[in-house]
């Protein structure tokens, strides 16, 4: 930790807590295609990125339905629901110490671009972030791809960086840009996917920051 000096933040279920809220938002959906209905633990063991492959695990049908469709009504109810979900009850507090320590924050979100700025304007944490960086669709395609631009558009290293996420795709992310990543396991996937595939799990970004204290 001691040579850390960037920290990537993933936004949904890693800052925001949105899982209660998609679970919600998708037995909706489920509800209205009458496909089984999903419980919370259920949820973080199927959601899976890509998401048109998570939406085939649910049981939609694309050779009879659009995942365009799908993918775009799951989102309109997304942003009605989404100020309803808050930050994670230790996000201001880390956010201000990380801040005080001298870290550069940005964030990498698999949300559309001015989406997330609307949101992290809304929950009143955008200052503490020098880049925010969304996609350009709304059906959470693109994100690997944006790691490296946002890497380099930073000034600091891949060695210099840590990235932050709660799914396992964060974690193709943090590889596909060579810099470390830890995984906060109170987000969209169990922490039995995350420890299958990572050893740098917690279960809270509070307990994340005791580790990152006695590390560094």
């Amino acid at each position: 930790m001691e040579q850390i000096k960037q920290l990537i933040w993933d936004w949904n279920g890693t800052l925001l807590d949105d899982v209660e809220m998609c679970v919600r938002v998708m037995n909706g959906l489920l509800s209205k295609y009458k496909l089984p209905l999903l419980s919370p633990e259920r949820y973080k063991q199927l959601f899976d990125f890509p998401v048109h492959d998570y939406y085939l695990k649910l049981g939609f049908d694309f050779d009879t339905l659009s995942f365009e469709k799908v993918g775009h009504e799951f989102m309109a109810a997304y942003f009605k629901e989404l100020p309803k979900s808050a930050l994670f009850s230790d996000v201001h507090k880390l956010l201000a110490e990380f801040d005080r320590l001298g870290l550069n924050q940005v964030v990498l979100s698999a949300m559309e671009h001015q989406a997330l700025e609307n949101s992290l304007h809304e929950k009143g944490i955008r200052p503490y972030f020098s880049i925010v960086q969304g996609i350009d669709n709304h059906l959470a395609n693109g994100k690997e791809e944006l790691g490296e631009a946002l890497l380099n558009r930073s000034g600091f290293s891949a060695s210099e960086t840590l990235l932050l996420g709660d799914t396992l795709h964060d974690l193709q992310v943090a590889n596909s840009i060579s810099c470390s990543c830890v995984l906060i396991a109170n987000g969209h996937f169990s922490k039995e996917r995350l420890l299958a595939q990572h050893d740098l799990v917690f279960d809270t970004l509070s307990d994340f920051m005791c580790f990152y204290k006695a590390n560094r």
